[in-house]
């Protein structure tokens, strides 16, 4: 008994050491694991806190172990002891409600902490932006914003941000000023939303950029003192306007030599549709930006809304129709304008314009607008009110016609879209429909002035002088055999034309009919009468050539010889169109806007455009 009472402290103080082998992706798992990503602390932080016998203690009084440390990295200026400081202190905030007056406090000097880790230049060492506090650093930085913006959304402090006075661990931060570069200043935006709090759903792919910032989703209400020729452009009807922006604090001061307790920072607002980098205090950094969110949050519930067959209700195409702007005007960028096929809306382009997003060349370049119309009425009707609106648009950003990149204009439709386009590059003359229609001259010349003035505005067009490029996707050119068939038909008896139309139509058209009397008039005409390969239409502008450069993407859902090649709505011989720079042939049925190839394809167009026009 002696002996086993003897030998039992040899026992005790013997440990067992073994090792065991992580599962595949477990160890990775683990290292990357922080107070952001997980609700336990890095293991960075966590063997500092238990090298320094802080651990049990942070368990049980986290505040004072942070008070502890501050003191100790303003008497150090350790760089890595603010970035454990920036973990602990996001750590203990996540435990708290909004309403918790700890709340700012604790994500406030989690915000300052790893600012001081990431741009402090009184902090040493130096940075090193191989580390992992560094990377985590960022990542607090950002999130911590995140919580700031929540915090103030809530407490009503984002329009006048410079009231904005949060409380630290020691001192206060305030805000002294606000430089924004969007467009609009907050008091513009009804809400403004973390990007982060959102998943977007509609969109194959997510367009992010990782780097400084937090991305923010501002909605913007209605301009009460913009001039209405502007608002009709830049609020897509029915839809709440959305856009992206990321925010940004940065510190007057240096938090380690903050002696009167109040530090003095700024807060930025930049827009990431127009840059991807940060340039601040000397440094060229990237900027974090979520351009995929904001569009989904804009567009969601809005094909919802309208329904499908809100689609041929020619009064709400009617109440819908114009020109918008994805994002406000900006000179010195090229405008691409996307136009719609029949029955459909400029929705489809978004899955498009979110990829074009994500090239930093087509960013810098370009800027994208949509064109909405009723699809039932005739293609002259709806072509000759698209050329109106983008003559009036240049008139309301472009009065003087100074900008250059406004001359370098590309247009990309779909299906009827491309005929529309079409239309804005080509040239007609009235004799030449009267010619086709087998109408003497005489007939015109006995027309009431405002009845030519409608024929002229409908059938005597030139090439706009500001659109240099077109691209066609299945465009049917020399019309589809199905506008005469059975699917024809069904769309005849769905279409609903705006009374404002039927007059239009009545007036422009009635003079091309030689049986009809001078007091009557004609019978509703559709855009879908148009297509019928034999319609007057077609034979008219079936084989007019495009007088710029300009693109064919032609879908091909069935057969490789080029007499059967279809995409199950438009033939291969009416998409094609001698003289086209390129013809790219996807496989695809008649949604071809929808697929890889065709967005790739339009990138590759564009980058094209930009070389063209810079030499």
């Amino acid at each position: 008994m002696k002996i086993l009472f003897f030998l039992s402290p040899f026992f005790l103080q013997c440990g067992t050491y073994s090792t065991f082998t992580y599962s595949q992706y477990d160890q990775v798992r683990a290292t990357r694991l922080n107070a952001v990503s997980s609700k336990g602390l890095s293991l960075i932080t966590t063997s500092f806190l238990r090298s320094n016998d802080l651990y049990d203690k942070y368990l049980e009084l986290p505040r004072v172990v942070i008070y502890d440390l501050d003191n100790r990295l303003v008497a150090e200026k350790s760089r890595d002891l603010s970035y454990y400081l920036a973990e602990l202190c996001y750590h203990v905030g996540n435990t708290l409600d909004t309403e918790d007056p700890m709340f700012a406090r604790m994500f406030a000097s989690s915000l300052v902490y790893s600012y001081t880790y990431l741009f402090d230049k009184k902090a040493i060492p130096g940075p090193d932006p191989f580390s992992m506090q560094f990377r985590f650093a960022l990542e607090t930085y950002n999130r911590s914003l995140a919580q700031l913006v929540r915090y103030a959304k809530k407490n009503r402090k984002l329009a006048n941000l410079t009231d904005l006075n949060l409380p630290l661990m020691r001192g206060i931060l305030t805000m002294i000023g606000a430089e924004v570069e969007t467009t609009w200043t907050p008091k513009n935006f009804l809400e403004v939303e973390v990007a982060y709090d959102y998943k977007n759903e509609g969109f194959s792919n997510q367009i992010d950029r990782f780097g400084i910032g937090t991305p923010l989703i501002m909605i913007r209400k209605h301009p009460e003192r913009e001039s209405p020729e502007r608002k009709k452009y830049e609020f897509v009807a029915g839809v709440g306007q959305a856009y992206p922006g990321t925010a940004f604090i940065s510190l007057e001061d240096s938090y380690l030599e903050n002696r009167n307790l109040h530090l003095k920072a700024k807060i930025h607002l930049f827009d990431p549709v127009h840059r991807d980098r940060i340039q601040f205090s000397g440094l060229d950094l990237p900027m974090e930006s979520d351009t995929t969110t904001p569009l989904a949050y804009m567009l969601s519930g809005a094909e919802k809304r309208d329904g499908f067959f809100a689609k041929f209700d020619g009064e709400t195409a009617l109440d819908r129709k114009g020109l918008y702007l994805i994002y406000p005007y900006k000179r010195d960028k090229i405008p691409v304008v996307f136009v719609h096929g029949l029955a459909s809306s400029p929705f489809i382009w978004f899955p498009m314009i979110n990829e074009l997003l994500g090239d930093p060349r087509i960013k810098e370049k370009y800027q994208f607008w949509v064109y909405w119309y009723p699809t039932g009425n005739p293609i002259t009707l709806s072509a000759a009110d698209f050329r109106d609106t983008l003559n009036d648009l240049r008139r309301v950003y472009d009065p003087k016609g100074v900008d250059s990149s406004f001359d370098r204009m590309v247009l990309v439709g779909h299906s009827m879209g491309g005929l529309l386009s079409k239309l804005m590059v080509t040239r007609t003359k009235k004799e030449d429909w009267m010619h086709v229609a087998n109408i003497p001259l005489s007939r015109y010349d006995s027309l009431s002035p405002e009845t030519k003035e409608e024929i002229k505005r409908l059938f005597d067009f030139k090439p706009l002088p500001f659109v240099k490029r077109a691209v066609f996707i299945a465009t049917p050119h020399r019309g589809s055999n199905l506008a005469e068939g059975f699917l024809g038909s069904i769309a005849r008896i769905l279409f609903v034309l705006p009374k404002s139309a039927i007059s239009n139509i009545g007036k422009a058209y009635k003079f091309l009919t030689l049986n009809s009397d001078k007091d009557t008039i004609v019978p509703e005409t559709y855009g879908v009468d148009d297509l019928v390969p034999n319609s007057l239409f077609t034979k008219v502008t079936g084989d007019l050539k495009p007088e710029v450069a300009f693109h064919s993407i032609i879908g091909n859902s069935k057969f490789r010889d080029l007499e059967w090649i279809n995409d199950s709505i438009v033939s291969y011989d009416s998409s094609h169109l001698e003289g086209a720079r390129s013809e790219l042939l996807i496989d695809s049925d008649h949604s071809v806007q929808d697929h890889m190839p065709t967005i790739l394809e339009i990138r590759r167009v564009l980058l094209e455009h930009i070389g063209a026009s810079e030499n």
